[in-house]
């Protein structure tokens, strides 16, 4: 619905195309946020200069001897600008599924189902081809695949989709085109950038919900999930209107010195329909807190309204909305004129946000804009990061379970539901310091931007809850400051791009599924690509205690990161368990076996690929045959050694194979009634300390242990 350019938006009552999309409800109830006292207190500490924090001010903060934060090089104040700029509606699958050397479509570790099979055959009791549905791709040349249209993507649906981490419930939640995918060859600008710079494969959405609580997350830290200031924002609520009252991070940039800004267009605000090229989009968050509205009223504080983008009131559509030049004026000028400041944030009319309305290939240039921007001059790109990535998922499938808050976990619970994470979403970090092509592994979420922020400014958003801060990093792990590229990479023309998606598109036939029996499994691209160290090291094993007739886990990290698995145990208990594991820690926990016939078959996995599978029969001998995996060797130089322990009464045979990454021949062990026997693995000498090994018993089909993924020894790897 459009707006009235000419009215004062304080007093506008008209409800924005969300509430339609989503069947939003309960506007009174998040109006009735403005009746609560009280204000979130603002860190009393002072703020240290931007690129050299002191720690005392920033509890994530470790300072080397040479004042830097960073833990390898002390340049993180080299960087003098930080750029944000978040899209919308797309998942990592759907964008980025088929890209080499991420975590895609040839996961060997995706998660596998009920029926036996993984994430990516979605379960669809409406196809007569096998009852399920696999990715899709959606190709551009032969569809209208720029524009696809929007799937759901609420509260309750998000929460379906992921279910609990079985993450089964994405067509009955979502529809089939929640399947559709793109490659190379539909956007090529995205892969282009990701190529160029520094991909990151493990970087959920923060909430399991629409566009506005996952922004309120990036600006704020929260989504209010106490309930502090009122009701939780799990929802759109109408554009423009001030409903919430705690404070943002911006406003505390603001107390602290640090130089900021919104960047918008500011003509008729958000009309999707009407006037698309122009406006917000209502996709700036700011505008929904009391107290930008307070300040555009108050001479004194007028400021923090004018950087924030909250106007009295639109203006007209200059008609230029197509060209990105216009709609970007102020930040070019900005850049040209070295007027940037410390911090900005970037919010695109609908036109160009790439939600599924809105053509990739429109939010392509309009990215290639910002890049030309910086990279105009010379100074400025050798100073930035420039943060790219999306505000949730829309309805668009990602097979890689995000971590989920242990109950009731303050501050990331609201009636029964966990907050997020979400589903991942695309993120590319461009900047001389992510320049060449790489991957980061590392679990991050909106938030981990604030604490990018944090690490750098010295200013702490206390908004963030204590589980999300130790779960999710602080991006500092993308960057490699001992090595800097200020080269600018030629990248594909998203003028001709534009005009070709324009003279083929009105001939295109809308993307539709694949008809019965025409289903592909999606192919990755071959290949591997420059991987960054991670912060975990997880190990975990299983014993069987058959008298009690239960499966005891000991799981630990030798990391410097705390870290979440996932557990399912496929044949005893529906509801996946998780576990979150702190730096250099350990727990221990114990899973029931409930079938009669004593089978069990329990399986973690983790972040950057991490599996461990545990499946038997209680009545067998086998059960107990325990195969312990332990990390040995250096912390350069880390070597996998697999305990194996015959405890049973009788002779058996174990043998160890290796299922990727090596070559290896099987190693047999004939282990006695009571008997030991120590094998040791070198995934470095073997596969670039990438390791999948599967333990079996001679006889027993049933038994099964399985270990597979990396081991780290702090520096750059590739990935497997």
């Amino acid at each position: 619905m459009s707006k009235d350019p000419k009215k004062p938006l304080a007093s506008d009552g008209n409800i924005s195309r969300r509430d339609f999309l989503n069947g939003i409800a309960g506007t009174a109830a998040q109006v009735g946020v403005l009746s609560v006292l009280g204000a979130c207190s603002d860190d009393a500490n002072g703020s240290p200069p931007v690129g050299n924090p002191d720690a005392s001010t920033n509890p994530d903060a470790s300072t080397d001897p040479d004042g830097s934060t960073d833990p390898r090089s002390g340049s993180l104040k080299d960087i003098k600008h930080v750029v944000i700029f978040m899209q919308e509606n797309r998942s990592f699958d759907h964008y980025f599924g088929t890209m080499r050397g991420v975590r895609g479509f040839s996961d060997r570790a995706a998660v596998k189902l009920r029926s036996g099979k993984n994430a990516f055959y979605q379960p669809d009791s409406g196809r007569s081809d096998g009852q399920y549905l696999l990715p899709f791709h959606v190709d551009t040349k032969k569809v209208n695949g720029q524009q696809l249209g929007d799937l759901a993507h609420s509260w309750d649906d998000q929460h379906n989709a992921v279910n609990d981490g079985a993450n089964d419930g994405w067509v009955s939640a979502k529809g089939e085109m929640s399947m559709a995918y793109f490659t190379d060859a539909d956007i090529p600008f995205h892969r282009a950038v990701a190529d160029a710079f520094t991909i990151c494969d493990h970087y959920f959405c923060s909430v399991l919900g629409p566009t506005t609580p996952n922004r309120l997350q990036l600006f704020t830290g929260t989504i209010d999930a106490d309930g502090k200031f009122g009701n939780p924002a799990t929802s759109n609520p109408p554009d423009y209107n001030p409903v919430y009252l705690w404070t943002t991070y911006p406003e505390r940039l603001q107390e602290k010195g640090v130089s900021w800004r919104v960047y918008t267009n500011h003509e008729v605000g958000d009309d999707d329909s009407g006037h698309p090229f122009v406006g917000d989009y209502g996709d700036n968050p700011l505008w929904l807190f009391r107290a930008y509205h307070d300040a555009l009223q108050d001479p004194a504080r007028r400021d923090l309204a004018d950087r924030a983008a909250v106007l009295e009131q639109w203006e007209a559509d200059s008609g230029q909305g197509k060209d990105v030049q216009h709609v970007l004026s102020e930040f070019i000028q900005d850049c040209k004129t070295n007027k940037l400041p410390q911090v900005s944030w970037i919010v695109a009319p609908y036109g160009y946000t790439e939600h599924p309305r809105a053509r990739p290939i429109d939010g392509a240039a309009y990215l290639q804009a910002v890049i030309n921007a910086l990279s105009s001059n010379k100074e400025l790109w050798e100073s930035t990061a420039l943060i790219v990535n999306y505000d949730e998922n829309d309805g668009f499938f990602d097979h890689v379970p995000p971590p989920l808050a242990p109950p009731d976990t303050p501050g990331e619970w609201v009636n029964g539901k966990p907050v997020g994470f979400g589903p991942r979403v695309p993120m590319i970090i461009i900047s001389p310091w992510t320049r060449g092509g790489w991957v980061n592994s590392q679990v991050s979420d909106h938030t981990s931007v604030i604490r990018f922020l944090e690490t750098w400014t010295g200013v702490v958003e206390p908004n963030i809850s204590d589980w999300r801060r130790s779960i999710s990093g602080d991006l500092t792990s993308c960057f490699d400051f001992t090595s800097k590229d200020v080269s600018v990479p030629v990248l594909p023309d998203t003028t001709t791009l534009r005009k070709q998606a324009d003279d083929a598109q009105p001939g295109l036939p809308t993307a539709s599924t694949p008809a019965a029996g025409a289903q592909l499994v999606p192919v990755q691209e071959e290949g591997t690509r420059k991987a960054r160290p991670l912060p975990y090291q997880p190990i975990a094993s299983a014993s069987v205690d058959v008298t009690n007739r239960k499966i005891n886990l000991s799981i630990a990290n030798q990391g410097t990161a705390a870290l979440q698995l996932l557990a399912v145990d496929y044949l005893n208990i529906d509801t996946p368990a998780r576990y979150d594991v702190g730096p250099n820690a350990q727990v221990s926990a114990s899973l029931a076996v409930s079938r009669t016939d004593g089978t069990y078959d329990v399986t973690l996995y983790g972040p950057n690929r991490y599996l461990a599978r545990f499946a038997g029969d209680l009545t067998n001998p086998s059960a107990r045959v325990e195969v312990a995996p332990a990390i040995a060797g250096t912390p350069s130089a880390p070597t996998l050694a697999l305990t194996l322990t015959n405890g049973s009464d009788a002779p058996v045979t174990v043998t160890l194979k290796p299922l990727n990454y090596q070559n290896d021949t099987p190693q047999t062990f004939a282990l006695k009634a009571g008997e030991s026997a120590t094998a040791t693995w070198d995934p470095f000498a073997r596969g670039q300390g990438w390791y999948d090994l599967e333990a079996s018993v001679d006889g027993e089909a049933t038994y099964s242990r399985r270990f597979s993924g990396r081991l780290e020894n702090g520096r750059e790897g590739v990935t497997g």
